[in-house]
């Protein structure tokens, strides 16, 4: 199961909590789309040190083929496609995080549809994407819920996310595990204190990600 305290981790090396604020409504501008207003923030805070505060306020947008694709709209449908939508956004730059409120829109829509294998695609990872990936989410969760807290390896959320299967997931977490980086038990892993130590790493990847987002927003106001 995925753990309450850990953060969700983007391809780019982003930790990021999400407070959704259900239902999604009807837009009153008669456009169609329903949406579900949401709150994200950076979640950079470890060791026991609180967050930064950087945040952004997102309207999560379903179009109506989205809307007719899912089973509902109600959480247990929907909650996936809008975290995975938001993932996606900071992964191409699309959000800023400020210490402000900006509402931005974030959509779901046919351009992230496959129609032939009926489902959502959010990103395409590559093995060296998910063996990064899998690094940076043991390591967060371990930074904020503490040295054993596990990872949930096969998290459908996470699969999604990265349109992988659960077998390739645990085949990276293996590879992760020979380089010693990875405990790994079913699927199940822990940081081990190899993994721990790479502070630098993880850290200067989060950095870097939010710099490269913060020069694009910074260029696109000039």
């Amino acid at each position: 199961m995925r753990s309450p305290n850990a953060p969700y981790i983007t391809l780019t090396g982003v930790p990021v909590r999400i407070d959704l604020e259900w239902p999604f409504h009807a837009s009153t501008s008669g456009a169609d789309w329903f949406s579900l207003h949401a709150r994200v923030w950076l979640a950079d805070g470890r060791d026991g040190q609180p967050d930064s505060g950087l945040h952004a306020d997102v309207a999560v947008n379903v179009s109506q083929t989205i809307k007719e694709a899912l089973p509902s709209l109600e959480p247990q449908h929907a909650e996936s496609a809008a975290v995975n939508a938001i993932r996606k956004e900071l992964d191409v730059r699309q959000l800023e995080l400020l210490k402000s409120s900006k509402r931005i829109p974030v959509h779901v829509s046919s351009r992230v549809y496959d129609f032939k294998r009926q489902r959502l695609i959010f990103a395409r990872a590559d093995d060296e994407q998910l063996r990064d990936f899998l690094m940076r989410k043991a390591w967060w969760t371990a930074a904020r819920a503490g040295r054993e807290t596990q990872i949930w390896l096969t998290d459908p959320w996470d699969l999604e996310y990265l349109n992988s299967s659960a077998e390739h997931m645990i085949e990276a977490a293996q590879r992760l595990a020979l380089e010693g980086l990875l405990g790994v038990k079913g699927d199940q892993a822990v940081a081990t204190d190899a993994l721990v130590a790479r502070k630098d790493e993880i850290v200067g990847a989060m950095q870097t990600a939010l710099q490269k987002l913060e020069a694009k927003h910074a260029f696109e106001r000039a």
